[in-house]
């Protein structure tokens, strides 16, 4: 009887990963690691933390595009050296090596210093992967990394990355936009910022925006973008566009101020159109 139930048990788990390869949209899993590794048996002394936290594309119909997929975002993630790791294996090795390099750089400096400069040996890395837009048409994916590796401050990084799920290949401004696109886009994109800070009347024009920490002249398409069902939501890391204290900025410009950029046919046109459609 128990091997008949066994027996039934593997069958039907091999049935379900058959029917949802087959499905028409990206399946992830969620992978998590963390650990605490101490410089010293005085905890004081040192450490470093590393929380990951990564949803890996594991089941498409099309497996050359899932392929595809995963070998970009792993890049991202990881390096270029992890893409032969498969998902259950990929976030240990990573961790791994974050751990080695960080007591083969500090463990020889710490008799060399005393103890108020413990802090610098407080590191922590901090990475997460998550999906986005997942439909039948578009896979869009974030990830955001925050590293602290002694100094002033950590830093924190949002990097977005999409996928024409038709062809496989990842969707780049080029994709999206007529040719010449960049000034065009460039003057949306300041426009959007300021009407976003409504917060601050004293940005009205993009002659006001000089007169604020903004460096305007850095202010351009980036190519680090997410799609949704409704924008086009461009992303800005520190010191990109602005000091370090002014943050992240988000520019999130809505579809009908785009479609006189696009290219005819869109990869969105189907989410520009849906409601037209219905």
């Amino acid at each position: 009887m128990k091997k008949t139930i066994n027996v039934f048990l593997f069958i039907t788990l091999i049935v379900l990963c058959f029917v949802s390869c087959k499905q028409k949209t990206i399946m992830t899993s969620e992978k998590s690691y963390s650990e605490i590794y101490y410089l010293a048996e005085d905890t004081s002394k040192g450490s470093f933390r590393v929380n990951l936290m990564i949803e890996i594309p594991v089941c498409y119909h099309n497996n050359v595009t899932l392929d595809g997929i995963r070998n970009t975002l792993f890049k991202q993630l990881f390096g270029q050296d992890y893409l032969s790791y498969g998902s259950d294996t990929v976030l240990n090795i990573f961790a791994s090596s974050l751990i080695n390099e960080y007591k083969i750089t500090n463990e020889p400096l710490l008799d060399l210093l005393d103890s108020t400069a413990f802090y610098s040996f407080m590191n922590e890395h901090r990475l997460e992967g998550f999906s986005l837009l997942n439909d039948e048409h578009i896979y869009s994916y974030g990830i955001n990394r925050y590293v602290f590796m002694g100094g002033a401050h950590g830093l924190t990084t949002l990097n977005y990355l999409n996928f024409d799920l038709k062809t496989g290949t990842q969707i780049l401004e080029q994709d999206l936009f007529k040719d010449s696109f960049q000034l065009e886009l460039t003057e949306l994109i300041k426009s959007r910022i300021i009407e976003q800070s409504n917060e601050d009347p004293n940005i009205e024009s993009i002659a006001a925006l000089e007169e604020t920490d903004y460096w305007v002249d850095a202010i351009k398409p980036n190519n680090n973008f997410y799609i949704t069902d409704e924008t086009v939501n461009y992303v800005f890391n520190p010191y990109e566009i602005a000091p370090y204290y002014m943050g992240i900025t988000e520019v999130i410009i809505p579809f009908d101020r785009l479609k006189e950029m696009l290219k005819k046919p869109s990869v969105i046109d189907y989410l520009i159109y849906k409601e037209t459609a219905k």
